[in-house]
């Protein structure tokens, strides 16, 4: 048993205070009285919500709720995973950005720390559109991020309201018509065999409008055996109906052929060689190749001048193929068909002579896997392992009312039910390989109740309580003690999170989040891994997640900002035995840092050019229940200027980024409780890249 104490790195959060105490004083001596530079200080400007399915902003929300715009996704960087934007918002760790394979991890408020691949715990939208299937699992391979327009992310009670996921919800707008008119074309190349080619357009022309983005990756990649190439495309046609609807055709498609896998490596392999890929991976041949299409309907209008609504149809199909470093079973293949759709509606109104909204919805979705195992024979597939058809069947019913109690006090409550039924059909029955078909069905229900006071203008104090819900995955149903079918020991896990927090905006150029939050799990979800092949799940007994997040945003003028994003947490089993009978009450959650820090300095003038210097800390953590292997902290400094350049009627825009400037020796992802200490994926030493954008 491993008692840890509460604790955090001084140095980190000097730094966080470095950057927000000189801010806030200079701001209150310098903001000029009834200066409106909200107006042209673009990162102080009100920002909009619509994740939380209501018609508010990030400052008037009751809740923890992030937004970052295409500026500071896009600007200047690769452009090749999701974890560069996301790690801007306090609360949320992304890693794993380097081994394609693998997909990239997402963990928010310590949920989703556990997947091997692929997202767990946190909910992905794009365009209203779901990511994350009817079983709870998402990919992130489909996302192109020079396409994201915008990236919105919920931490907390307030997720509940999408069902299905304990962590959060990441909803993601990909470029609008509405953007334009835009003509681009763009080229990076860079260290380690890196292209990316992309081309970009987006016009209104009257009630039509369109916006597209195609793009071609393809990396040599850092270590040995981890070459990728994927091309994307992301499309979007949208048409005005009448005088308020609007009606969205939605597409993208994902090209993956080669995607290798250089697997994880014990910490003597990673000492005496970082390039170097697990031998396994290597005689096996370990890769994968995904094939996704995906296209949407949305359409939205008024109802009546208080009343709007929202209805959506999707269908995606996707082809996958992916060669484990084993042979027995160790090539998965399946052709999966998702489609569903869902409606809500939106009603501003009066209760009791107070004003009142209420939304209200259901989301239906299918999953359908036709799903084989054959044996990995040196890299070629060999004889049938397992054959089945799994269905996923997910149908939730939603309300949410926000009730001003007074023009200063609003109380905000929610109610979802979710039916979820998992079904497996058995086709590959032998005389040694009995018949494991079987369905498991839950019937959940989840809730949220919170206060939000305006203690000032724009200041804003609320207090939120919530219990939500994660079930398996396909993936993660899998028995150990046989070939297909559930594990029929395994259950969703359960959280009640309880949240406080404060933002506001001081002046007309600082604007503040902070929020402390306390998560208590019953039957938590994690990866164990018996035989060094597949990774196998089980429920802990008790966990607990508890910690303090802190934005602090402040515009020094119009051209220079400073930001920094600080999160202080524990994460903590507090009863958990295993199947061996060793207790691990007490020992932290693997592969979560008890303490991050993001901060960044940006220069930006849309004459001349921009130069950024942002700055990413993340503190020790272990990489399996026992803690015995711990992964040490690691400072990660990325730098990148942009200078345009006037041509003509054209802008052509010239630019060069450093990613880890300073050459820190770390992980970019640990393997949670892999079988023979292979914990270790090194990250990528310093990493150039330089790039031409020209703009019609």
């Amino acid at each position: 048993m491993n008692h840890r104490p509460y604790r955090h790195t001084s140095v980190a959060f000097a730094v966080a205070l470095a950057l927000g105490l000189p801010a806030y004083a200079q701001n209150m001596a310098d903001a000029p009285e009834g200066d409106d530079g909200l107006d042209t200080l673009e990162s102080l400007a009100p920002i909009e919500v619509q994740s939380l399915r209501l018609n508010t902003e990030v400052l008037t929300s009751p809740a923890a709720v992030d937004v970052t715009e295409a500026r500071d996704i896009q600007q200047g960087r690769a452009k090749a995973q999701l974890d560069a934007a996301l790690n801007r918002t306090p609360g949320v760790y992304a890693n794993n950005g380097s081994n394609f394979a693998q997909n990239l991890r997402i963990s928010i408020r310590g949920f989703g720390a556990r997947s091997a691949f692929g997202v767990r715990g946190v909910k992905v939208l794009v365009d209203g559109i779901p990511e994350t299937l009817a079983d709870g699992q998402a990919q992130t391979d489909t996302i192109d991020l020079g396409a994201v327009e915008r990236l919105e992310v919920i931490r907390g009670p307030f997720s509940a309201l999408y069902g299905n996921a304990t962590g959060g919800v990441v909803d993601i707008t990909t470029t609008t018509p509405a953007s334009g008119p835009v003509d681009r074309g763009e080229l990076t190349v860079g260290s380690h065999g890196y292209r990316r080619i992309e081309a970009a357009t987006a016009h209104e022309r009257g009630d039509w409008g369109y916006a597209l983005t195609a793009s071609q990756l393809d990396i040599e990649g850092y270590r040995a055996h981890s070459e990728v190439k994927k091309q994307q495309l992301t499309g979007k046609l949208e048409r005005r109906v009448g005088t308020t609807g609007t009606l969205r055709l939605i597409t993208r498609v994902l090209d993956a052929p080669d995607t290798l896998d250089p697997g994880g490596v014990t910490l003597e392999q990673a000492q005496s060689d970082r390039r170097s890929a697990r031998d396994a991976n290597l005689a096996f041949d370990a890769r994968q190749s995904a094939e996704q299409q995906t296209i949407g309907l949305v359409y939205e209008d008024q109802l009546a001048q208080n009343q709007s609504y929202q209805a959506n149809l999707f269908y995606s199909h996707r082809d996958f193929i992916q060669f484990l470093p084993f042979e027995d079973a160790g090539v998965v293949a399946y052709e999966r068909d998702f489609f569903g759709g869902g409606v809500q509606t939106t009603r501003f109104d009066t209760l009791f002579g107070h004003e009142n909204q209420i939304v209200a919805g259901i989301d239906a979705q299918i999953q359908q896997d036709a799903r084989t195992r054959y044996d990995n024979i040196a890299g070629d597939r060999g004889a049938l392992g397992l054959d089945e058809d799994q269905q996923a069947t997910s149908i939730g019913v939603f309300a949410q009312n926000v009730f001003s109690i007074s023009s200063d006090l609003e109380l905000t409550t929610g109610l979802r039910y979710d039916y979820l039924d998992f079904d497996i059909d058995d086709a590959f029955v032998t005389a040694t390989d009995p018949d494991d078909s079987g369905s498991r069905t839950y019937h959940e229900v989840s809730a949220n109740a919170g206060l939000s006071y305006a203690w000032a203008e724009r200041q804003r104090v609320y207090a939120n309580v919530a219990n939500a819900f994660e079930s398996p995955t396909f993936t993660e149903f899998a028995d150990p003690a046989g070939n297909g079918g559930f594990n029929s020991e395994l259950d969703p896990q359960k959280a009640v999170q309880y949240e406080i927090g404060a933002k506001g905006e001081i002046g007309t150029r600082t604007r503040y989040q902070i929020s402390a939050f306390w998560i208590d799990v019953r039957d938590e979800l994690v990866v164990f891994n018996d035989d060094g092949r597949r990774d196998f799940y089980q429920n802990s007994g008790k966990s607990r997640r508890q910690g303090l997040e802190a934005k602090l945003e402040y515009a020094v003028n119009d051209e220079l900002s400073a930001m920094a994003a600080y999160t202080l947490a524990d994460y903590e089993y507090r009863e958990f035995v295993d199947d061996g009978g060793v207790d691990y009450a007490g020992n932290a959650i693997p592969g979560l840092p008890e303490e991050r820090l993001f901060a960044e300095v940006a220069w930006r003038d849309s004459d001349v050019g921009y130069a950024t210097l942002d700055m990413r800390y993340a503190g020790s953590f272990y990489a399996d229940n026992a803690n015995t292997a711990k992964i040490d902290n690691a400072w990660i400094f990325n730098g990148r200027v942009g200078k345009t350049i006037d041509a003509g009627d054209d802008n052509l825009t010239v630019y060069f980024g450093i990613d880890n400037m300073f050459d820190e020796v770390y992980f970019d992802n640990i393997r949670i409780n892999a079988f023979g200490g292979r914990y270790y994926e090194p990250a990528p030493d310093r990493t150039f890249y330089t790039g031409l954008a020209y703009e019609l």
